[in-house]
């Protein structure tokens, strides 16, 4: 009687991981409830920055697309190295084209 009672509890215990286990997968993880977790600014539909922390710089001046798909704020600066007075701030969770050179997370 024992086996039998363990043996039923341990099949209702996998049947509930079984069932849980793909409605965990599939909730939405990452920043506002959207993406893959990672903290990343993609660059003119092409480019992915994950090192938020470093200095991102084009090769000269120019409009430049931002999809910043991070919970921080992207910093725009109008020199090639992320110094001085940012000129336009990509607040996190948006998107928009903005002149600038380089680009580092705040």
């Amino acid at each position: 009687m024992t086996f039998v009672l363990r043996s039923a509890a341990s099949a209702l215990a996998i049947t509930a991981v079984s069932f849980a286990a793909p409605m965990a997968s599939a909730l939405p993880t990452g920043s506002f409830g959207a993406g893959d977790g990672r903290q990343v600014v993609i660059v003119d539909n092409t480019l992915e920055l994950s090192d938020l922390n470093s200095c991102w710089a084009s090769g000269f001046p120019r409009d430049i697309r931002f999809d910043n798909r991070s919970s921080r704020n992207l910093l725009v600066f109008g020199t090639k190295d992320c110094t001085g007075d940012p000129i336009a701030t990509v607040p996190g969770g948006t998107s928009g084209t903005y002149w600038g050179w380089s680009a580092v997370g705040a």
